[in-house]
């Protein structure tokens, strides 16, 4: 999602500019414009030519969110839909110029969110309308904490006792949610977004049962947060370890075994610069971070790199050692999750979804918990050898 004021190129844009000669002749058309109203956000749907760009500006006085679409001819649909619901009272579009196709959405709100995405083959454009962007912190400190089960269920590891009052807090960080699924299983359809959600809630219940030990989680349910987003949660939290939480997915089908990452500026380790390259993906609106904040951001690992490094062996080691995979190593790589946290961060990613073998596993309860009891061993060793 992203809050009114922030413009948005569409990557796509560009492409058209490149297209071979012979397609120079096609028609950019704008089709069919639709909404769907729900309680608490709307939905424009516009049907485009794959190829066609877009450009988003945010106004206000009145509210407006204007999309311009390019290159764009408008053919055979209203020029103006009333929608009059609790977001949009109604889209207007026009022939801004030969080529350009302006779409503006007079606003029912004043400080309204929206984000704005492609489908996948490019041939329709959503826009989708919610109420003030929520204070996610907030909301991370008010969610319910998970059940704490008898002492004897947990495997035991004693907290050095010099720091018996101390709260150390960790942030685990279930990647993707919401309108991001992430990697997809080919066998199953099993989601990414679904798998990292659970992991992470066994391993918060883990945590939770240690003495000393305070844990968050930045995702508490299917719900989609920004990149960037994820470490501001954790460092407003004063988090002490921050851990992201994805499964992989390779173009090599036989690829297995689990893999620990910590963020540095150069990839190292085999496949490290393809697994950052997909991580890193920005999904539809979100922004691309800018170079001065990317230099900002490493500038803020660079002070928890060593330690990054410890926590990612160790937290590796316990996991192949727990659930029996394949050890694919420590790895490094420019990670934006990780980047901005001021804390020690690692990336995981526990198994692989193009992978029909793991696919079933990760589908599994037994085995997710031994992927989660992994990596809270990894992190109490930790823990217990800084505290």
């Amino acid at each position: 999602m992203r809050k009114l004021g922030a413009a948005l190129v569409g990557l796509s844009s560009l492409l058209f500019l490149f297209v071979p000669l012979t397609q120079a002749e096609i028609r950019y058309e704008v089709g069919r414009v639709s909404y769907e109203s729900y309680s608490d956000y709307t939905r424009v749907f516009i049907g485009l030519t794959p190829g066609t760009g877009y450009v988003v500006i945010d106004l206000r006085n009145p509210p407006r969110l204007k999309v311009n679409l390019y290159p764009a001819n408008l053919s055979s649909v209203s020029k103006e839909i009333e929608v009059q619901d609790r977001f949009v009272k109604k889209v207007r579009l026009d022939q801004e110029t030969e080529k350009v196709v302006r779409v503006v959405l007079d606003l029912n709100i004043s400080d309204p969110t929206s984000s704005v995405d492609l489908s996948g083959d490019g041939s329709r454009l959503l826009i989708e309308i919610r109420g003030p962007e929520e204070d996610l912190v907030a909301a991370v400190l008010k969610e319910k904490e998970a059940p704490i089960v008898k002492k004897e269920e947990i495997p035991s590891v004693t907290l050095p006792q010099k720091r018996e009052k101390a709260v150390y807090t960790i942030v685990l960080d279930p990647g993707h949610g919401g309108k991001d699924p992430g990697a997809i299983g080919r066998s199953t359809g099993l989601k990414e977004k679904d798998v990292t959600l659970k992991v992470a809630k066994e391993l918060a219940r883990l945590l939770k049962n240690e003495e000393g030990i305070r844990v968050y989680l930045t995702r508490n349910t299917d719900r989609y947060i920004s990149l960037d987003r994820r470490t501001e949660i954790a460092n407003q939290l004063g988090g002490g370890m921050f851990v992201s939480i994805h499964v992989n997915s390779g173009y090599r089908r036989r690829a297995t075994g689990v893999e620990t990452f910590f963020n540095s500026r150069y990839s190292y380790g085999e496949g490290a610069e393809e697994v950052a390259a997909r991580e890193n993906r920005p999904l539809g609106s979100e922004n691309v971070p800018d170079e001065a904040k990317l230099i900002i951001w490493d500038l803020i690992q660079d002070e928890y790199r060593s330690e990054s490094n410890d926590l990612a062996h160790i937290v590796q080691k316990e996991m192949v050692q727990t659930a029996g995979r394949e050890d694919r190593g420590v790895k490094s790589a420019g990670f934006y999750v990780l980047k901005g946290a001021a804390m020690p961060a690692i990336l995981v990613e526990i198994g692989f979804l193009s992978n029909a073998s793991e696919e079933r596993m990760l589908g599994k309860e037994d085995f997710r918990e031994k992927i989660a009891l992994g990596i809270f061993r990894g992190l109490k060793r930790y823990y217990e050898n800084k505290w």
